[in-house]
């Protein structure tokens, strides 16, 4: 990790004196063992744009990742950073088992002929502006504003595709904001960068910028087979003045394999690097896939804990066959090297290049470091290129994967559906039936001479092109032979036509990354906790959204999960989730259409469905419905406005169902699940998954695909009711459990963290519905802690986490309690409980 790497002169040791003279003491660590990152000299210079809460995680797969807006992933565990408590790289999800301290982008070209490198990671010299915009985003397929071809793509319908990028600005100058943009997968999220801001070389005196802008989209799916990798795009722009040569890009990671509990797990792993074919499922039939994937694995296994492999895939990038704006012109990826650093030693006795004429050349030398033998804390670059050159306003992207599994042929396995999903479709964007055909993919530019336009044919042609003449050619030949025709260990299919496997058929002439074939989106999810339940609240996103390659409606049902039994391993938040062996399926509804299970759900509560319909209890609910009506059909542009008495989450639902009723755009319909075995105060998540069906000559045939329920979930307690004065009773108040022991808090016991640091609580029930102040006395009448409490809302609950007013523990013994409401209506209440630790 960063606390063996050697200590650059100059740069390094400045950092060092501002580190210790700007850092808030409450980010240093006495520890030895947390390793804080030299990125944390700029906590104090910057205040705003750089996210650095850990509330970004990728969190819907078995792998989960920290993103951040400043150049690099993971969540440097161990360090004081708040984002130090979620997922870096865990796998599987909710197991406490890290594989990533951080991995960072690296961008390196020539200027006038001197290598100049800006890098993510370990210096941070990616930073996004100031401006309170730049910052993350999230979004998902089914956005409104993120529809991507083969499907609807203007969102806005100005005529343009995509030309809104999702950064909290209006890039296209139409007065409105992320209106048009692509949505990849089922959780997405979006940023922007720079290395040419004051932030840089306040913070890296020594920095020479490009005058780049990397424009972020890290994206993952729900379903089982895509869960295990997270995709990455990197869309590099030169937005300063100066020709870029010779520009290579690479991931530079921290990689460390172990449970967070471990105090050195860092320092027993492995690394290697695997290039070649590997076999890709397709139906039943299967096609040798090209990948090159850096890996990672712990070398003693830490005692079965640390079992699985952890890989960062180079994909692909732009290309252009006739290898404009400095583009490379054939199709495959330029792999470029992998190399591995360790320990202390100096650059050129294989540590770690620290300046940018190192850095330029570990970019830019073509070499493949051997796969490790000796167990140690490695570091590894995984780089592509040369692009050959960048001039101001051009841009190329460059895509990777991070992908988990349970062995190295497991990863393998996956890190080949990533290419795969990367691969996308071909599709007919330019409209003309007469480009795109006969395999004849790439449109190439005169002048040519005894030009084959397509080897794989067995036709010589041997043409010569004239300037600016258009001639259409098989540029992936090479591809096609190597997955279809040359010998392969894969089982292939006999008698395989070209039309089975050949790019340019059928007038499509355009690649579409990151394109597959899915399950229904996600619906939006809501819980309430009650007293001894818990309502769990969807809408019907799944049933609108179609799929995005066939743009069929094929949604066929909804499966509702909870998972019991979590305590907060090292590493995961109520955000991030439970492991996958958490979850119970509750229920399973669907339409009846003679798919099984035909359990139908889309009949009003009070006949056995979800349809959920609000205010059943109000005696003026029809008064409400028909005033929402009239205000919606007389102003359908405006949002109702919420009357006295409803909440905003009511005046949301029932806006949305009435505009689904009159057929208005916004429209939605809601459903209700209650789960009335709930026991109050244990730790609950709770998920609805959504998954469609095959069809069978036009009709629907059998369940298809299925989201997990970790593609959507949302973490809750039920919890007591609040009395209320007119049925008041004072003995009704009390602590749970009483008496207060380690046994009896077991069952809804946390690991501690940063923002909880006992993970420990006693509920203080049946509490008045006002606000209120509880107030813990020992029998010595010395007072222990203040609780303020708002029940008014119906809330009876509140927590205490057996801190003292002074942070300190409390001991065993007998405790007074006294609730003071606020209200007269209330009296006030006494009661006693005991404690024994």
């Amino acid at each position: 990790m960063f606390s063996s790497l050697p200590a650059p002169k100059g740069r390094w040791c400045i950092f060092c004196c501002a580190l210790f003279l700007t850092l808030p003491s409450n980010l240093l660590s006495d520890d030895p063992g947390l390793r804080d990152p030299d990125l944390f000299g700029k906590t104090t210079r910057l205040q705003r744009a750089p996210v650095i809460d850990g509330s970004f995680v990728l969190n819907i797969g078995r792998l989960q990742m920290n993103i951040t807006n400043w150049g690099f992933v993971g969540s440097l565990p161990k360090s004081r950073y708040p984002m130090a408590d979620v997922p870096s790289a865990q796998y599987p999800s909710g197991s406490g088992i890290e594989y990533l301290y951080a991995a960072g982008l690296w961008v390196g070209a020539k200027m006038n002929g001197i290598p100049v490198v800006t890098t993510g990671y370990p210096e941070t010299e990616f930073y996004p502006d100031n401006d309170p915009r730049d910052v993350l985003y999230l979004t998902y397929e089914g956005d409104p504003r993120g529809g991507s071809l083969p499907g609807p793509a203007d969102d806005d319908g100005d005529g343009l595709v995509d030309e809104d990028f999702l950064n909290g600005y209006d890039d296209d100058g139409d007065g409105r904001i992320d209106e048009d943009f692509a949505a990849i997968g089922k959780q997405m999220f979006s940023c922007q960068f720079y290395d040419n801001l004051p932030q840089s070389q306040t913070v890296w005196p020594e920095h020479e910028p490009l005058g780049i802008r990397v424009r972020q989209k890290s994206f993952q799916w729900g379903e089982e087979e895509f869960q295990d990798y997270i995709g990455i795009r990197y869309t590099i722009e030169n937005v300063g003045n100066r020709f870029l040569t010779e520009v290579y890009v690479g991931i530079y990671a921290d990689l460390d394999a172990g449970p967070r509990g471990y105090g050195s797990y860092h320092l027993d792993d492995q690394v290697g690097f695997f290039h070649g074919d590997w076999c890709a499922s397709i139906g039943s039939s299967e096609i040798p896939i090209e990948i090159h994937v850096a890996y990672v694995y712990d070398g003693d296994g830490d005692g079965g804990l640390t079992t699985s492999y952890f890989g960062i895939v180079l994909l692909g990038h732009s290309t252009d066959p006739n290898g404009a704006n400095g583009l490379p012109y054939y199709p495959s990826t330029m792999f470029n090297a992998f190399k591995t650093f360790r320990g202390l030693a100096p650059f050129i006795n294989g540590g770690d290049a620290t300046n940018d004429y190192e850095r330029y050349d570990v970019l830019s030398a073509r070499q493949t470091d051997a796969n490790t033998e000796v167990t140690g804390d490695y570091r590894i670059l995984l780089s592509c290129g040369p692009f050959y050159y960048l001039a101001p306003g051009g841009s190329f992207f460059v895509d990777f994967a991070f992908v988990g599994g349970d062995c190295l042929d497991d990863m393998l396995d996956h890190a080949t559906t990533a290419k795969m999903v990367w691969e996308g479709i071909w599709y007919d964007l330019d409209g003309d039936n007469s480009t795109g055909v006969d395999g004849r993919e790439s449109p190439l530019i005169g002048p040519l001479e005894n030009f084959d336009p397509d080897p794989c044919d067995d036709v010589d042609e041997l043409l010569d092109v004239f300037k600016n003449d258009t001639i259409w050619a098989n540029n992936d030949c090479f591809v096609e032979l190597r997955r279809y025709v040359w010998p392969t260990t894969c089982y292939r299919k006999t008698g395989l036509d070209r039309t089975s496997y050949a790019t340019g058929m059928f007038g499509k002439e355009h690649q579409l990354h990151w394109v597959t074939e899915s399950a229904p989106a996600a619906p939006n999810l809501r819980l309430v906790p009650r007293d001894g339940a818990v309502e769990v609240y969807w809408d019907n996103l799944s049933e609108i959204t179609p799929d995005p390659i066939s743009m069929m409606h094929d949604f066929e049902g909804y499966q509702i999960w909870r998972a019991d039994d979590w305590h907060r391993p090292a590493g995961t938040t109520e955000r991030t989730g439970p492991r996958h062996e958490l979850w119970s399926l509750l229920e399973t509804g669907d339409l009846l259409n003679g798919v099984l299970p035909d359990r139908g759900f889309e009949y009003p509560e009070s006949e056995g469905g979800w349809v959920y319909t609000p205010l059943e209890d109000l005696k003026d609910r029809e008064e409400y419905f028909v005033n929402f009506e009239l205000s919606l059909m007389t102003y359908p542009l405006d949002t109702v406005p919420c009357p006295p008495g409803l909440t905003a989450e009511i005046c949301d639902t029932l806006e949305g169902m009435l505009r689904w009723k009159l057929g208005f755009e916004g429209g939605k319909r809601y459903y209700r699940y209650i789960d009335k075995n709930a026991k109050n105060g244990l730790p609950y998540f709770y998920a609805v998954a959504s998954y469609d069906h095959n069809f069978l000559r036009g009709d629907p045939y059998e369940p298809n695909r299925y989201n997990s329920p970790s593609s959507n979930f949302l973490f809750t307690r039920a919890r007591s009711d609040a009395q209320g004065s007119d049925a008041y009773v004072g003995k009704e108040v009390y602590v749970v459990p009483n008496p207060v022991t380690d046994a009896a808090m077991e069952p809804w016991s946390l690991k501690p963290n940063n923002s909880d640091v006992t993970g420990l609580k006693c509920e203080f029930r049946n509490l008045p519905e006002c606000r209120c102040t509880i107030r813990i006395y020992t029998v010595s009448a010395d007072l222990v802690q203040v609780i303020h409490h708002d029940g008014s809302g119906g809330v009876g609950t509140a927590e205490w986490n057996l801190l003292s007013r002074n942070g300190q523990n409390v001991t065993s013994g007998v405790y007074i309690f006294c609730v003071t409401p606020d209200s007269n209506e209330f009296p006030k209440t006494i009661g006693k409980f005991v404690i024994i630790r």
